[in-house]
């Protein structure tokens, strides 16, 4: 008995600590401008803080790194998370705030270093 016991609290707690996976975008400048930027979705988890995906976002995104007014959303789907940044496109624009849909930066190829005789 008192290892079923065992064994249930070591499942309960593993299933606890298993993070969900999610998706996330973030807008810059969303108050006022002059440009709202909105990132692409990211993959990540329930366990990633605000904090550390604003860290991921401006280490990714050069145009967020001076941007002090950023949010961070959350969603369970990618159709939630595209259908949010569309509308918050539209949401600026009625605003007349430029907005900036940013893409995901491309990849840097690897330049193999030269062979040595």
């Amino acid at each position: 008995m008192k290892t079923l016991l065992t064994l249930s609290l070591l499942i309960s707690t593993f299933t606890a600590s298993a993070q969900k996976q999610i998706w996330s975008h973030a807008v810059g400048n969303w108050r006022n401008g002059p440009i709202v930027y909105i990132t692409p979705l990211i993959e990540t988890t329930e366990a990633y803080t605000t904090p550390k995906l604003i860290e991921q976002y401006k280490e990714r995104f050069p145009e967020l790194k001076e941007v002090t007014d950023i949010d961070v959303l959350r969603f369970a789907t990618p159709e939630e998370g595209n259908d949010s940044r569309n509308t918050l496109k539209a949401k600026y624009g009625m605003r007349k705030l430029e907005v900036v849909m940013l893409e995901q930066p491309l990849e840097q190829p690897v330049t193999p270093a030269p062979a040595h005789p």
